[in-house]
């Protein structure tokens, strides 16, 4: 079984999605990797959250019954901050919550789904998936 780590973006056009009632983008990865399992990092959670103003809105509970919520590690830290170092001393610092997002993905060894892949292919050795 495929472990699938998704971004922020990823809800909220899912989310889009289902509030137009159509099917897309999402849909159609979705479709491709039922099988997957799907995680999102602490992070990108809260990220996520942010763009409710009910904390019972009923997508919170729908995505968080399908997801692996993941709390940041030791080892996810220790990523983060080669990861950091690198990119500053190249000129490629990414935003500080996908920075985190992406070495999470990173630290457990999965790929990350995402459209914004601009800024996660910055850090080296992510699997960027998009859809």
């Amino acid at each position: 079984m495929d472990i699938l780590m998704v971004d922020t973006c990823f809800l909220i056009d899912y989310q889009r999605e289902a509030r137009a009632q159509r099917h897309g983008a999402v849909a159609a990865f979705l479709k491709v990797h039922a099988q997957a399992r799907l995680q999102i990092s602490a992070i990108a959670w809260g990220e996520f959250l942010t763009g409710f103003s009910d904390e019972a809105h009923p997508f919170i509970a729908f995505a968080r019954d399908r997801l692996d919520l993941l709390e940041l590690t030791a080892d996810v830290a220790g990523v983060y901050r080669r990861q950091f170092r690198w990119l500053k001393a190249s000129g490629n610092l990414i935003g500080a919550n996908d920075l985190w997002i992406g070495c999470h993905a990173l630290a457990r060894g999965v790929p990350i789904v995402s459209r914004n892949h601009c800024d996660f292919e910055r850090i080296p050795e992510l699997v960027v998936q998009t859809y």
